[in-house]
């Protein structure tokens, strides 16, 4: 995870840049957008719905997760950058610090990304699992209604119940790796400070 001081640091995987983008500035703001419009149907016609408190507050909680992730994006976005950037801000012939410099800089900056880059992603996945949740709830029949339309109601509350179910797991187990490699990077740099 850490790379040589004479090279310039990498994400890893290196697509990650862009997938962190494509989450934080399109998927977040939609998911959240969704959240905040499902709470005032919720607040209007809470009497169509079987649990419309609890929904509104895991949606709102949701809603306030997925902007969180927006932020984190936006504050890591400003440290991340390759040297083909600093080459078009320094082009041929323009005074520039030394390549050492430059690339100690980036090395800061992209821990600085990641740092804030994985708090993103930690708020866009709660997001998720929360969303997931809260439309559980909000599925659910109310007592009223007939037995086709609770039928179809209920095969609804399972199927998101049990997708939120699996992002919760999806995302502990992809923790569980991050620090497992975030322990063999420690001890390969002799107790360093990889991606922590």
């Amino acid at each position: 995870m850490s790379d040589s001081p004479s090279e310039w640091a990498k994400p890893t995987p290196l697509g990650y840049g862009s997938a962190s983008e494509a989450a934080h500035f399109v998927a977040a703001p939609l998911l959240a957008g969704a959240c905040i419009a499902t709470v005032g149907v919720l607040g209007s016609d809470g009497d169509k719905f079987r649990w419309p408190g609890p929904a509104m507050l895991l949606l709102t909680l949701a809603f306030v997760v997925l902007i969180a992730s927006v932020q984190y994006g936006f504050h890591a976005r400003r440290h991340f950058y390759s040297p083909a950037d600093i080459d078009d801000w320094y082009p041929p012939g323009a005074r520039r610090p030394t390549e050492e410099t430059l690339r100690s800089a980036q090395r800061r900056d992209l821990a600085e990304w990641r740092r804030m880059s994985r708090r993103g992603s930690t708020a866009y996945n709660m997001g998720i699992v929360l969303l997931g949740t809260g439309v559980t709830l909000v599925l659910a029949p109310p007592e009223t209604a007939s037995l086709e339309h609770a039928t179809c109601r209920w095969a609804a509350v399972t199927v998101t119940a049990v997708g939120s179910l699996a992002e919760l797991e999806w995302i502990l187990r992809q923790e569980r790796v991050r620090r497992a490699l975030v322990r063999v990077a420690r001890s390969a740099n002799a107790g360093g400070n990889p991606d922590d």
